[in-house]
């Protein structure tokens, strides 16, 4: 099995949620990561940098938010794997109730929807509270080319 990624820190910021992509995408394309792939983990990055610089709280503004990527090839199966860690209030995405969908346009408010959003573009997430910090990782997975 290989095993290749990155790391990059990067503030809780508006400004910093565009270098975050542009990293995410550099490093998955120099690893073959298809287009599509780069876009769900794309998606998921940007909301979660997004919930944290909204509901955070002071302490995850303060402090970088650590980026990990990994990607593992092992024979056809193809997998990568995002870790966002921040120092913001423990949240678990896992146990938090999901916001219902309005049926009409009257009866929709904003927000609330990125939850459902990070679960419908990853394969999988898992979550983490451990020193003071959240650790989110999702997870998109592929068919290797031979």
């Amino acid at each position: 099995m290989a095993t290749v990624g990155g790391q990059l820190a990067v503030r809780a910021s508006a400004d910093d949620v565009r270098s975050a992509s542009e990293w995410l995408e550099q490093v998955c394309s120099e690893h073959d990561v298809p287009a599509e792939q780069i876009l769900r983990l794309d998606l998921c990055l940007n909301e979660a940098l997004g919930n944290i610089i909204l509901h955070g709280g002071p302490s995850a503004l303060k402090a970088p938010v650590h980026l990990e990527l990994e990607i593992k090839v092992d024979g056809r199966h193809a997998q990568a794997e995002l870790s966002v860690s921040d120092t913001g209030k423990a949240f678990n995405p896992l146990t938090a109730v999901a916001k219902n969908q309005a049926l009409t346009l009257a009866d929709a408010t904003p927000g609330g929807l990125g939850l459902t959003m990070i679960n419908g573009y990853s394969d999988r997430l898992d979550y983490d509270f451990r020193d003071g910090r959240n650790h989110l990782t999702f997870f998109v997975q592929w068919e290797a080319s031979s």
